[in-house]
């Protein structure tokens, strides 16, 4: 016996999804430092921003120191000296006033942006702008002593803390916007490594991946395609074998039967039943021949119907009958009801389940049959074991026998598969069920209506002839008007 092959192994890793998980991953990360380049420039913007306000302010406030001291040195010289300036007063007191109001706007910029929190800028040049305006008040009224004592006793200190606290803020900014400009070329270069990488990269890989699913996609269309011949092969196969083997079977059933026939042969008890066996045989096999044939008919979409009014009580004995010669004791119980079916394919699906009883069942064989609302139960019972539990669900399946086998030596496990293809095909049902020790099989079938139709259909089902039959003309053995095919 050949070692038994070792199970796959299932696949937990699949290589497109982890592709395009790592790319997901790859394209946040790269997405990620661009939007860190994008903040880090931002920041810097906006740190260099505060910077020249720093610097401006630093200006203005040593413009207005130098405007207000210059002020007041030329009131005290005119003062002292008699001399007069007061075109270059009035000049040194104007750039000191344009000079204060950049210096109060430089600090209000630096204290709504942020770059003043947590330091006295505010109170050192609200400090230096009150002594530098009240100087300049002195000197607009003439009081140039007062204007002097105020400058003396307090500008320069005010100006020497606002300046110190200004520096101390722009020192900050500039480290700060040097450390982001630093970090900000760092994630550039990743930035540019990143993209330098992994675009090549990720177009190879993904043209492998997409090279591998086509290769992978021409193979299964290969493998379908030579499925699919194999698959036609097989059933022209089935089909014309069939067709040979029906010959020779009839010529043997029919010499068996007439050998049954001569007083000389059957005088002998051993060759009566020899010819006996010969018959039940040649049926037997027979009968598988028909279910190939029937199979790759279905499988080939070429299987018909041709309706007509049939009595089941009449059928079902007919083919009891022709079962008989091999021993088998069928008793039949069916009232009379007509149903609208194709002849020879009632009689195949009857057949079949009384050789499926026969097989498989116990000797106790019934046929029952009785009108139900607008159908007809037949039901087909013995007293076997009947099916297993783990297969009662696929019992209509082909190739299922009496446990796991899939095939037997009096058998081709198409029986019940075509019972039930039969039957659909016909608009009725087929089920198993098992009831008081019985195995029962139950077929339904619609009954004749008044107003019967002669139809054709397909293994699909679908319409091909519809021809009505006049109400007298019910229950005649063949179709009124004939049938097209298909």
């Amino acid at each position: 016996m050949a070692p038994a092959t070792p199970p796959r192994r299932k696949r937990f890793f699949d290589r497109g999804l982890g592709l395009t998980v790592i790319t997901g991953l790859v394209l946040v990360f790269i997405v990620g430092v661009v939007f860190a380049v994008a903040y880090g420039s931002q920041r810097i913007t906006r740190s260099a921003t505060d910077l020249h306000k720093a610097d401006e302010t630093l200006r203005a406030a040593t413009v207005v120191r130098a405007q207000v001291a210059l002020s007041v040195f030329m009131a005290t010289m005119d003062d002292e000296f008699g001399t007069v300036s007061t075109a270059g007063q009035a000049l040194s007191e104007s750039e000191a006033h344009i000079a204060l109001f950049d210096l109060e706007t430089g600090i209000e910029e630096l204290r709504q942006s942020g770059a003043s929190d947590g330091t006295d800028l505010g109170m050192f040049g609200s400090d230096f702008v009150g002594v530098s305006r009240d100087t300049l008040s002195a000197l607009d009224q003439g009081d140039v002593t007062a204007a002097r004592q105020i400058a003396e006793a307090d500008l320069n200190g005010s100006f020497r803390l606002l300046v110190d606290e200004t520096v101390l803020i722009r020192n900050d900014l500039r480290a700060l916007v040097e450390s982001s400009d630093t970090m900000l070329g760092h994630m550039s270069s990743v930035a540019r490594f990143l993209v330098a990488f992994f675009v090549p990269v990720a177009v190879i890989l993904t043209y492998r991946e997409l090279s591998r699913r086509q290769q992978q996609e021409l193979e299964l269309k290969r493998r379908l395609d030579v499925e699919r011949e194999l698959a036609i092969s097989r059933d022209e196969f089935i089909a014309n074998a069939s067709h040979e083997l029906r010959t020779p079977l009839t010529s043997i059933a029919g010499m068996a039967m007439l050998l049954e026939e001569d007083p000389a042969v059957m005088s002998s008890e051993l060759a009566a039943e020899l010819v006996d066996i010969i018959i039940g045989e040649s049926g037997d096999l027979g009968r598988m021949v028909e279910d190939l044939l029937t199979t790759a008919r279905i499988d080939a979409g070429a299987l018909q119907f041709t309706f007509e009014n049939i009595e089941v009580s009449g059928e079902a004995i007919e083919v009891a009958n022709s079962l008989a010669r091999s021993g088998l004791q069928i008793e039949i119980d069916c009232e009379p009801g007509r149903v609208r079916a194709d002849r020879l394919r009632f009689r195949q699906i009857v057949r079949n389940l009384l050789s499926n009883a026969k097989k498989y069942g116990g000797p106790d064989v019934r046929v029952e049959g009785k009108a139900e609302g607008r159908t007809y139960l037949f039901v087909v019972s013995d007293d076997g074991d009947g099916l297993p539990e783990e297969i009662v669900a696929k019992a209509f399946q082909r190739f299922i026998h009496q446990g796991n086998e899939t095939a037997t030596t009096d058998s081709v496990g198409l029986g019940l598969s075509i019972v039930q293809s039969l039957t659909d095909g016909m608009g009725g049902s087929v089920k198993y069920e098992r009831i008081d020790g019985r195995t029962r099989f139950l077929v339904r079938l619609p009954l004749v209506s008044a107003q019967s139709l002669t139809t054709i259909w397909d293994t699909g089902g679908s319409e091909t002839a519809v021809l009505p039959i006049p109400a007298e003309a019910i229950g005649h053995t063949a179709p009124i008007g004939g049938s097209v095919g298909v």
